[in-house]
């Protein structure tokens, strides 16, 4: 078992994962071929009074992915149960902003994300994501259980000892970023549309100073390098190759 060591000093969050994950890297042979599911649920659906709109936003949302990544996209995402969508991809690293994206059609829906990847045991449609099945999908189902009985909201089974040092740094993520305030939040929208302090600062009134102060208190770069750890260490391992 890998330890996870995550350190809180002043109450700053030191990451020890990500320097692990790096040296972690062991490319998947040329000839092995992986898939990547992704399996999604809302949480306690039950309390949201218009279903129907709630259908339709989240019909919009899995068209909306089915578009933009259509090219990395093996099986379409599709709603399966009402509440739960899944999808299968040939691009495992992809599937951290996917999240991420769908995350921001349905806020502020809460949702718990499961993330499998290895091989598929019968055919699939590129059409429609029901049907098929393998590893990738036994993973995917596993990680969405755990994650709803505890966090993160986010889980991945590569069925490798690295789940842990992913998981360990998806949970770094997700507790700095619980803990953002409403004005962290509004900061960091306006900072990632344009990747600029003094814009950002014009666009909100502030000074460029306070932007750099919140950006600071909210941890945005140690959770900004976590995330693209996760996303270069799941490129590097399943498609150095192609």
């Amino acid at each position: 078992m890998i330890a996870i060591l995550i350190t809180f000093t002043n109450m700053k969050v030191k990451c020890n994962l990500c320097s692990i994950l790096r040296y972690r890297v062991l490319t998947v042979k040329e000839n092995e071929k992986m898939y990547c599911a992704i399996i999604g649920d809302i949480v306690s659906s039950r309390k949201y009074k218009d279903r129907q709109k709630l259908q339709h936003k989240f019909q919009q949302a899995m068209d909306q992915i089915n578009h933009h990544y259509n090219d990395h996209i093996a099986s379409n995402f599709t709603i399966t149960l009402g509440d739960e969508f899944q999808g299968l991809l040939f691009t495992p690293s992809i599937s951290y902003n996917i999240i991420q994206e769908i995350r921001e059609a349905l806020s502020p829906v809460q949702l718990v994300f499961g993330v499998g990847v290895g091989d598929i045991e019968t055919n699939f449609s590129k059409e429609i994501s029901i049907g098929s099945d393998g590893p990738v999908y036994h993973r995917a189902r596993d990680m969405v259980m755990k994650a709803k009985l505890k966090g993160p909201s986010l889980q991945y089974s590569l069925g490798s000892e690295e789940d842990s040092l992913i998981n360990g740094l998806l949970y770094f993520i997700e507790s700095c970023t619980k803990k953002r305030t409403k004005r962290q939040k509004e900061v960091i929208y306006h900072y990632n549309k344009n990747k600029n302090q003094y814009e950002t600062a014009k666009q909100l009134n502030i000074d460029q100073s306070t932007v750099s102060r919140i950006l600071r208190d909210a941890l945005y770069y140690e959770v900004l390098n976590a995330e693209e750890v996760i996303i270069g260490f799941l490129h590097e391992k399943y498609e150095s190759n192609t």
